[in-house]
């Protein structure tokens, strides 16, 4: 065996390693909720020892960074795709997309609730969830401003509460007895967001 093979073994072991206690983190997180969970309860459901767990994290907001790593991967182009659909809007339009990004949500369901239970009582989980929402409602306004139909100051208001709106949905969503119908949601978010952008109805 090759040092190349052997060392190509060794970091796929340790990805793997890293996979199973983020896994695991995520599975009592949603479980017991991020407060209560402790790095003995994340390694006991991985099949790991403690020892192994800071092999791979130093804390257990370091294993939700990485999350949110995948996260901002998973949804980076569905939200690049959104400033397209907002340069003309059409219900279709805004049906389709959210169809897609409400199933991309329900692939990351428990990874979403993990984040957003951390973010509580974790300051610089917050904060970067804080700069994420700014970054997207900024790209929104950004679209709504190029149509030259509305202001900046107009367009950053729509682009808020549009984002809002849809965060607002997903956490509804997250509750365990949540009965919310994914498709009337869709038609009554898409009516509400061309409602928001036509400008007959600010006139």
């Amino acid at each position: 065996m090759t040092d190349v093979v052997r060392t190509n073994m060794r970091d796929l072991q340790k990805e793997m390693t890293r996979n199973r206690l983020k896994e695991a983190a995520v599975a009592c997180f949603v479980e017991n909720g991020y407060l209560a969970t402790a790095v003995t309860d994340i390694t006991k459901t991985a099949g790991a020892t403690r020892a192994t767990f800071y092999l791979h994290y130093k804390t257990k907001a370091d294993v939700v960074n990485a999350l949110l790593d995948e996260l901002d991967v998973a949804y980076a182009q569905p939200f690049a795709e959104l400033a397209t659909v907002l340069a003309e809007p059409t219900l279709e339009g805004f049906r389709t997309w959210l169809t897609a990004i409400i199933g991309m949500w329900e692939q990351t369901r428990d990874v979403s609730i993990a984040v957003s239970d951390a973010a509580s009582v974790e300051r610089e989980i917050g904060d970067r969830r804080a700069r994420s929402f700014e970054f997207e409602t900024d790209r929104i306004a950004k679209a709504l401003s190029t149509s030259g139909q509305w202001s900046a100051k107009q367009a950053r208001i729509r682009a808020v509460l549009l984002f809002s709106q849809l965060g607002s949905l997903f956490m509804q969503w997250s509750a365990r007895d949540s009965d919310l119908d994914a498709e009337e949601a869709i038609d009554v978010l898409a009516a509400m967001w061309m409602a928001a952008l036509d400008p007959q109805n600010f006139h």
